[in-house]
This record gives C-alpha cells, structure tokens and sequence, in this order.
C-alpha cells in the first residue's frame, strides 16, 4: 500500500524521500491529518486513505478539494497523481475532505457514517452562509445540532453552555437581546429531541434535503 496516514506538524511538504510526501487535509470536523503518500499516488488513493481513518465505506459521494493559486476552489481529480496536480494547481498542499455529490433522499445513504458526514457538511454550510435558511429552519437545524454533538437535554444543569457554541450563521447578525430569545429557542428544539441521538444526522439532514 504507497500510502499512510500519521500525525505531523508541518505547513509545506515535508518530503520524507524522494519517492514520498505529505499532505495535510483538512476533515468536515475542521480536524487536520496528514497523508504520507508516493509521488505516483493518485487522488483516489489519498482519498481512500481518508476514509479508512472515518472508518467511510461508501467514497463515492465525497471527494477532496482545494484552493488554487487565484484562490478558486477547485476539487481534485482523483485519477491522477495528487503530487502533480497540486504541484501545478494547488496555493498550498492543503486539502479539503468534503460532500462532492448529494443525494435527493437520505435514505440512499446506507452507512451511518457516512450520514454524519453529510451532517457536518451541511452544518458547516449553515453556519458559513454558503446554504441559505429561513430563520425556523436554523432554530430547528441547531436544536438539532445540539442534541448529536452534546445528547440528552436533561443531561445538562442549564443550557448556559448554549451561548459558547455556534448554533446560528455567521453572517447573521443578532442583537444581544434578539440572540438570548434565539438560543432560548434552540433550548426547546433541543429539549424535544431527546433520545434520538442514532439517528439526529439523518433527521438534520432529511431537513435540508426536503425543505
């Protein structure tokens, strides 16, 4: 196998040998691993090693991306060798692991791994602005949220920690007050969604998909 994931600090390529390097790749949990690879290694092969970590069976609706040298996103073709195409195209050999294909219905999705994924997909493109909501939609979207990444409602004194995490986009802007009477809201979202933590990524993203 010309290829295997280790942890390191490193901003550039860190050639190990001349038939070697490595390459960062940034994960939908903003987690960042290194890929130690070939120089023939192609795309498919770094993306593999990607999902092998994610424990993701189901590849074929993701893919890698990252930013050109204009400063464009561009998704990487994954049939040829990684090295070259970054080497020409690439600011930087920073990768991005991310959706490349949806699907119309959840249900297609057979792994529930890769659901999760799709869940911090479209988290992540609430709250950067890039999927665009109606305000209920993002209540819900965020009590939601909360009850994958921290369970049970009734595990928690007070829902105080509610106003250390992002549950709302970044470009909208809120006053003070208006934030308070939002994230008292999500604190009843998340309060009806007791008990369904297997399956809250599926239903976060069954939102999205059918609103």
């Amino acid at each position: 196998m010309p290829f295997g994931l280790k942890l390191r600090r490193t901003r550039r390529y860190n050639v190990l040998s001349k038939n070697c390097f490595v390459t960062r790749i940034r994960l939908l949990d903003s987690n960042v691993i290194e890929c130690t690879l070939s120089v023939e290694s192609t795309g498919q092969e770094c993306l593999e090693a990607v999902a092998q970590r994610l424990e993701l069976r189901e590849t074929h609706y993701f893919g890698l991306w990252f930013l050109s040298k204009s400063q464009q996103a561009r998704w990487v073709e994954l049939e040829k060798p990684l090295k070259k195409h970054l080497d020409k195209f690439a600011n930087e050999p920073l990768l991005f692991f991310g959706v490349m294909f949806y699907v119309p219905n959840v249900s297609w999705l057979q792994q529930e791994a890769t659901r999760y994924q799709y869940y911090l997909q479209v988290k992540k493109d609430v709250l950067e602005g890039r999927l665009r909501c109606a305000l209920e939609q993002v209540i819900r979207l965020a009590g939601l949220a909360v009850q994958a990444d921290f369970g049970d409602y009734n595990q928690f004194d007070s829902q105080d920690f509610l106003r250390e995490y992002v549950l709302f986009p970044m470009d909208l802007a809120l006053e003070e007050a208006v934030l308070e009477e939002l994230t008292q809201k999500v604190a009843q979202e998340h309060k009806a969604h007791r008990t369904i933590m297997e399956t809250v990524c599926s239903w976060a993203f069954s939102l999205w998909a059918f609103s």
